[in-house]
């Protein structure tokens, strides 16, 4: 422990912030790689190769849930474990359980740690640090224990008491952290008609795709009395993406039954199911090969807004989205951008706009690269290799079947994807640059013609 903190400490100390976070990202996903590798850690007992170990280690931290090896058939237990381990620390963030360490301790938190601990919460004070980071830690424990409490009731009988209660806080832990590894074989295919289990995964993905800041103002809200505008606006696109989703789902497979022949509640259910995984849990309640073209697109684009800054999901983020949209309708419209009384800076709408084009390019490199390292199977699509790239930079996880037959290549064209879209993209653009950065020089304005 304590060679582990000189270490954490001297690298703190040499590198900025965003570099910082991708050092411990990577080096988390190294050894978290090696662990993978070894024979105790399969049911065959055999070698797992480097890159599989690799791609699902980076997949378990980067909660993404896209899988090279079959969760159930190829990890045992002791290989399961190290990946949920992977995906709590994942979801919740290593700096939020590195500093919850120091807090019980009793130990001092110095303010080069506040500066990472700020940039990975997303928070606008250093002062709501620690206790965001105690709210945080509480919380998504309550959380996950309350939804495995809930999967138990159908779990155990299932399964059995031991296998049972651990199946029940696998699927909890993975759903809430946004993540989608599952241990049946075929993720929530098996529960179509599973109304039960069907709605704790998917509260619990809703729960931390909301984001821990959003639950914290719904939480005070009646000794506060009043909601944060980020509040507000995500609980509004949350709702609205949720409800339009599924309305356009079900126009979208209008004359099928995708999921066979069911009551109308049920049907509901799954469909809604639909609307809700791709931002950004990856949990599939169907096989996506069998979906219209008009579905498919859809979740792409779901997969590609994805949910809440400071929450579990990945993706663009509803908010950037949300920016984005109204700088467009108020420059068309020539007013303030201006959201319930309050306008939104030029710096926000520069980040958002970045990120945009970012994202933007990220996904159409590593499609690009996946067309021309990839071979598409007679009779399949495009989309099969799109839902690759867009699964992985979102951070989901949904897969039409392309996964395990990728090339080394592409498998580390997604690795880097995911670990983009976990870190962010301003984050991750940032990790790259100088520690100091001189001050901007302002050179004479030009016109050039653009439209």
């Amino acid at each position: 422990m304590i060679i582990l903190k000189k270490w954490f400490d001297g690298v703190r100390q040499t590198v900025s912030p965003p570099r910082f976070i991708l050092y411990i990202l990577t080096s988390l996903i190294v050894g978290g790689s090696l662990l993978l590798t070894l024979p105790i850690m399969t049911n065959s007992g055999q070698w797992t190769p480097l890159l599989d170990a690799l791609f699902t280690a980076t997949s378990a931290l980067c909660v993404t849930g896209q899988v090279t090896l079959n969760t159930m058939e190829h990890w045992n237990y002791l290989g399961r474990t190290v990946i949920i381990i992977l995906i709590e620390i994942g979801g919740l963030g290593f700096m939020t359980l590195w500093t919850s360490l120091f807090i019980v301790l009793g130990r001092r938190v110095d303010m080069n740690q506040f500066k990472i601990m700020q940039e990975s919460l997303n928070v606008e004070s250093i002062s709501d640090i620690v206790p965001v980071t105690r709210y945080i830690v509480y919380f998504s424990l309550a959380v996950q224990f309350i939804g495995a409490t809930l999967l138990s009731i159908d779990f155990i009988p299932r399964l059995g008491l031991a296998k049972g209660i651990y199946y029940s806080l696998f699927h909890a832990i993975s759903a809430y952290c946004n993540a989608g590894f599952d241990l049946f074989g075929d993720s929530m295919i098996g529960f179509q008609d599973n109304p039960l289990v069907l709605t704790v995964i998917m509260l619990l993905i809703i729960s931390g795709g909301l984001g821990f800041i959003v639950w914290r103002d719904l939480l005070t809200y009646r000794r506060n009395r009043r909601l944060l505008i980020h509040t507000k606006i995500v609980l509004i696109l949350t709702a609205t993406l949720l409800i339009g989703g599924t309305i356009l789902f079900i126009l979208a497979q209008w004359g099928t039954h995708p999921f066979g022949k069911q009551a109308w509640y049920t049907s509901l259910l799954n469909y809604l199911f639909l609307s809700v995984t791709p931002r950004t849990a990856g949990y599939a309640n169907i096989d996506y090969s069998l979906l219209k073209p008009a579905s498919i697109f859809l979740t792409m684009i779901l997969m590609f807004i994805g949910g809440a800054s400071g929450s579990t999901a990945g993706g663009m983020k509803i908010t950037t989205v949300f920016v984005i949209g109204l700088y467009a309708v108020r420059s068309l419209q020539r007013q303030d951008i201006s959201i319930f009384k309050r306008s939104i800076s030029a710096e926000i709408v520069n980040k958002a706009v970045f990120m945009l084009i970012s994202g933007v390019l990220v996904i159409a490199t590593g499609s690009f690269i996946l067309l021309m390292t990839e071979t598409i199977p007679p009779g399949f699509g495009i989309e099969y290799l799109l839902m690759e790239t867009f699964s992985c930079f979102g951070t989901v996880g949904l897969t039409m079947g392309m996964t395990p037959f990728l090339t080394g290549f592409g498998k580390f064209t997604l690795i880097v994807m995911m670990l983009i879209g976990r870190m962010g993209l301003l984050t991750f653009f940032w990790s790259f640059a100088p520690k100091s950065i001189e001050k901007n020089i302002h050179y004479p304005k030009t016109n050039i013609l653009v439209g």
